[in-house]
């Protein structure tokens, strides 16, 4: 399949449409082009999307009443665990690369990806990979399993997961860098260099964690006296699903805001390199592998002490915060400096971006330890405000490249109202648990906690909020469905404004 940036279906493209069935999966098996390969990963992230809800509102309904419970106890660290992997490796990872590897050639104006036979392989991994962690779940493995050969199965799988990721960051990194048409690395669109910083992020983060898995089974089939049993590998791996990490996988997001907002405003933006700046930052979050722990900051008993916990808690906490604030900032001055209409693809991304921000202030504020909030359900919020955000994002960056990849632009009122509904799930599945957490409601348990009052109220709307993100999702995809059986229309954003 070729792609069409003039706003009409390629002929190429009618052709596949008169193969056969036979001819068309055969095609979609082999294929090394981007915008097949993009879409698989856009689609299966959709459906882990489906796991991750339903997973949410079983264990919102599950925490309403602390005497009784929907699913055995025995299984519950297992359940939380998928839930972090689904929102993690099933759902932001794919999702965000997924809509780099669909719209970055389109971007650059190259034909496809460089080393386009690598993502290839890197998707199929992937989707293996994530199947197999499925099914290491369903066969009582996983963190917690209590069956040896499933637990062996699910750090093969999340091995391969993490494999399949470097490899299709890897295939997104020398895109940017060899295909771009003779322009300098800071001409590029803001989605362009954002995802040049996830990619390198995964590329030198993931890795880290798979010598993790290896040490971790290593331990795990022998002895089990260096890093313990099943009930403790979340322990070792759970910086991987933990803010600020997570920020490295939805930094397209930051660069779907930025070009979104240029197009939607019809100018410039005032100041690019400040923009390039602010999304570079995230890069900082690499460090946060060298040392896989989180850091708290304490007052200690001499300003010295309280020094050495000031800055690393500014290192791995503050300083990414400023990725998002200034590309929000910035965005916002961008809208004033010029004459912005109605945009779907910007709506649904600044309140992406603004959900991944306010995830990512509350990892910060968690790891304040006068607040108390580590080991409560306020981290289990912060991870749905990042993950959720990103979904957001991702809805802005299909509208945004919608016509240029597929020559089928989506129609601006009706993203808009999906996102709204979106922003609205994200902030119910996410604000009750801000606040149960300083209730002091414990996470990864569904008992063993006062349920009376407000908090028993948080968990079924957390519950709510699940369910209609799932709802959102649905929506959006219906709404895809039916615009590539419309007429071709021009692409709204084909034209890009002087940067």
């Amino acid at each position: 399949m070729s792609i069409s940036v003039s706003g009409a279906p390629s002929a190429t493209t009618a052709q596949r449409a008169a193969n056969s069935p036979v001819q068309r999966v055969t095609g979609w098996l082999t294929t090394i082009h981007h915008a097949t390969i993009g879409a698989s990963l856009l689609v299966a992230s959709a459906l882990w999307l489906l796991v991750a809800t339903v997973i949410g509102v079983v264990l919102g309904f599950d925490r309403l009443d602390a005497s009784s419970a929907v699913v055995d106890a025995g299984a519950l660290t297992q359940l939380f665990s998928l839930h972090r992997f689904a929102l993690v490796f099933g759902v932001a990872a794919p999702a965000m690369l997924g809509l780099v590897v669909w719209s970055l050639p389109a971007q650059l104006h190259a034909a496809n990806l460089s080393l386009s036979r690598l993502a290839a392989f890197g998707w199929w991994s992937w989707l293996v990979g994530s199947v197999t962690v499925l099914v290491s779940y369903l066969g009582n493995g996983g963190p917690g399993g209590g069956d040896a050969q499933y637990v062996e199965t699910y750090l093969l799988g999340l091995g391969i997961v993490l494999v399949a990721l470097a490899l299709i960051a890897v295939s997104v990194a020398a895109t940017v860098l060899t295909r771009r048409n003779g322009r300098a690395l800071s001409d590029v669109p803001v989605g362009a260099f954002a995802a040049l910083v996830t990619a390198l992020g995964v590329v030198l983060t993931l890795p880290v964690a798979l010598g993790t898995i290896i040490y971790v089974w290593l331990d795990y089939v022998n002895a089990r006296v260096a890093f313990g049993g099943a009930d403790l590998i979340d322990t070792w791996l759970g910086w991987v699903t933990r803010e600020p990490h997570t920020l490295l996988v939805v930094v397209p997001a930051l660069g779907v805001l930025a070009d979104a907002v240029v197009r939607t405003a019809r100018g410039r933006q005032p100041l690019r390199g400040v923009v390039l700046i602010g999304v570079g930052i995230s890069l900082s979050v690499v460090a946060s592998s060298a040392t896989q722990q989180a850091h708290v900051f304490a007052l200690g008993d001499t300003p010295t002490g309280t020094l050495q916990s000031l800055v690393p808690y500014a290192l791995f906490n503050l300083v990414p915060l400023l990725a998002p604030l200034v590309v929000v900032l910035l965005s916002l001055l961008a809208l004033r400096a010029g004459t912005p209409g109605i945009s779907g693809a910007f709506v649904a991304a600044f309140l992406g971006v603004g959900m991944i921000f306010t995830g990512l202030v509350g990892s910060a504020a968690m790891h304040l330890d006068a607040l108390g909030l580590v080991g409560t359900v306020f981290g289990e919020a912060t991870l749905v405000y990042v993950v959720y955000g990103a979904v957001l994002a991702a809805i802005g960056g299909i509208t945004l490249h919608a016509g240029s990849v597929t020559g089928r632009a989506l129609p601006d009122g009706k993203v808009v109202l999906i996102a709204l509904l979106g922003f609205v799930a994200t902030v119910l599945a996410s604000l009750p648990h801000y606040v149960a957490g300083f209730l002091d409601q414990p996470a990864n348990v569904a008992s063993g906690f006062d349920d009376s009052g407000l908090v028993g109220v948080t968990n079924v709307i957390v519950a709510l909020g699940h369910l209609l993100m799932l709802v959102a999702m649905l929506g959006f995809v219906g709404l895809v469905v039916t615009s590539r059986r419309g007429d071709a229309v021009t692409d709204r954003y084909r034209v890009e404004q002087p940067a």
